[in-house]
């Protein structure tokens, strides 16, 4: 705080406008109508820098220190923001400014955003509003007023430039995005000998629409085509077959039954890439994916790419809190299942469970006809569904009549759901999982977890944060996932559950057909009792172990 006090504090000028209207509404014995700033045109002290790593999710950051004295007073108003918009090409509606707190709060010192008056903040408190939210402030205490004004555009997910980062480009600036806290956590997993080389790394699902506007000079493609091209994509691939018309089967990517030459499929974000690497003459690419053994079923782009696996999300994912370290055989239940955004498999596997011994999760409502009739699974059509049929219909009836079920969410109304050109969808945006002690406690009341991963009708294996649940609770799992995903498991070292039960499932292409070893697997779960899983379970603490201390030592964790 000395070094802020003695900074060369300006008044800065008003609208002529603005002070006439402040005098019509009574404010005609104001001391100021503003305070004194340090602003971003003087040297800034090192340590605002940190705010890029606190405000991670703003781009081009710039900083004044504001002081009000006794009697200083800015009445209610809307910010402008005329400067930064003429400096940084930003749009008015994403701008918004941060106001953090440099000192306690004193008497007579206030604040109020949204017409809603606020006191008694302590020093590094920090209030967020958007660009035209009303706000006001003022001191008619006797010290100073100190805060920091920070001024950044959003960054929005769903913008284009969110989507694509690059490094190391030699005719491309790295975008400030690229360079803040939240990618430098990805960046960091990448090998060294890869970093330091140009890389792409790809955010979201789809095309990749930024590659359409990257063309390099001669010189750059020829540096290129000596250090190598990486991509790394953190989703799985948005898959498709050739023989259909690119619509996918739900929402960013398609589903499929299992029986398709790999020789017809492609994938939204190969196609990006692709086209890129001929646009640009570019001969030595590699492209790291989260999909296991990706080149075995997309051998079409082998030509102009070499495919690995390598999930940069997964080494990513940060530490977690765990709050039971000890977990004893004392569960009450058989399954618990979670599931927040809708998929076929999670509704189908959510109602063979819920009339169970289980702890499910499920948000949505939608009639018989469109909610068990998919592309590649149907309780009218499938071979062999009689067995399953009478669980299935109950189950779904059941999830229609009491959705929503909540286990860390607290949704009051069913969401529906529609049919579409591109299968079933909730008609409203998608949920989101939290992490908090409500799912560790969830977790503690049972015996096995119903993983339903992301993807389950596609080719290509791939797992997330949902399957690292059961390893960090210590609980054995069945996983929904598509095939050779415990595979993959095993290779990166953990071990699952074939000496208690069939894991045959994991190796069955055929969709439909995985789905119903899995219920089979349900089944002889089921057919147990209490005891007898507690017995079990016993049995399994060698495996537990091993997957905690395997993934408490890739991805440290946080006990308490």
């Amino acid at each position: 705080m000395d070094e802020i006090k003695a900074f060369d504090y300006a008044r800065q000028p008003l609208m002529q406008s603005e002070i006439d209207e402040w005098v019509n509404m009574g404010y005609d014995h104001v001391k100021s109508y503003s305070g004194m700033m340090y602003d971003s045109r003087n040297p800034m002290p090192e340590w605002v820098n940190r705010f890029h790593n606190i405000f991670e999710n703003y781009k081009n950051l710039t900083f004044n220190f504001y002081k009000m004295s006794t009697l200083e007073i800015m009445p209610t108003h809307s910010d402008h923001y005329n400067t930064y918009i003429r400096l940084f090409g930003a749009e008015y509606k994403n701008v918004h400014r941060i106001l953090v707190m440099l000192e306690d709060w004193k008497p007579g010192h206030y604040l109020e955003v949204d017409g809603v008056g606020i006191i008694n903040w302590i020093a590094g408190d920090y209030f967020i509003w958007e660009n035209d939210c009303k706000h006001a402030a003022a001191n008619i205490g006797v010290e100073d007023r100190y805060t920091l004004q920070i001024t950044g555009e959003l960054l929005s997910n769903n913008s284009t430039e969110y989507k694509l980062q690059w490094y190391n480009l030699p005719d491309r600036i790295s975008k400030d995005e690229s360079k803040q806290f939240y990618m430098r956590q990805f960046y960091k997993f990448i090998p060294e000998d890869i970093k330091n080389n140009p890389v792409y790394i790809y955010m979201l699902n789809q095309h990749i629409d930024e590659l359409k506007t990257i063309t390099h000079n001669e010189t750059a493609i020829e540096y290129l085509n000596e250090k190598g091209v990486t991509f790394y994509l953190t989703e799985p691939l948005c898959s498709y077959t050739k023989t259909s018309q690119r619509v996918h089967t739900l929402a960013v990517y398609s589903e499929f039954t299992g029986t398709e030459d790999p020789s017809v499929l492609r994938a939204d974000e190969l196609d990006s890439i692709t086209e890129y690497v001929i646009r640009n003459k570019l001969t030595n690419v590699t492209v790291y994916t989260c999909d296991y053994d990706a080149k075995k079923y997309y051998p079409y782009y082998s030509t102009y790419l070499n495919i690995e696996t390598d999930d940069l999300f997964i080494k990513a994912i940060p530490q977690k809190t765990v709050f039971h370290t000890e977990v004893k055989p004392t569960f009450n239940k058989k399954f618990i299942c979670l599931n927040w955004r809708f998929t076929p498999h999670r509704q189908l596997l959510a109602a063979y469970l819920v009339l169970r011994s289980s702890v499910v999760s499920w948000y949505y409502r939608g009639d018989l006809p469109i909610t068990a009739n998919y592309n590649w699974f149907s309780i009218y059509t499938t071979p062999n569904i009689n067995k399953y049929y009478e669980n299935i219909i109950n189950g779904i009836t059941y999830l229609n009549a009491n959705s929503p079920l909540n286990v860390d969410l607290n949704i009051t109304e069913a969401i529906p759901l529609y049919s579409s050109k591109t299968g079933i969808q909730p008609n409203t945006k998608i949920l989101n999982n939290i992490e908090n002690e409500l799912v560790e406690n969830a977790y503690m009341t049972v015996f096995c977890d119903i993983v339903t991963e992301s993807r389950f009708a596609q080719p290509t294996a791939n797992y997330s944060e949902k399957t690292f649940h059961p390893l960090w609770y210590k609980k054995p799992f069945v996983l929904a996932a598509p095939p050779h995903t415990l595979k993959y498991l095993k290779k990166e070292g953990y071990k699952t559950f074939s000496e208690f039960w069939d894991e045959s499932y994991d190796d069955c292409e055929n969709h439909d057909e995985r789905l119903m070893k899995i219920y089979d697997v349900i089944d002889y779960i089921d057919s147990k009792t209490i005891d007898e899983l507690r017995v079990m379970y016993e049995q399994m603490k060698p495996i537990l172990q091993h997957n905690y201390s395997l993934i408490k030592q890739k991805l440290p964790t946080i006990e308490k």
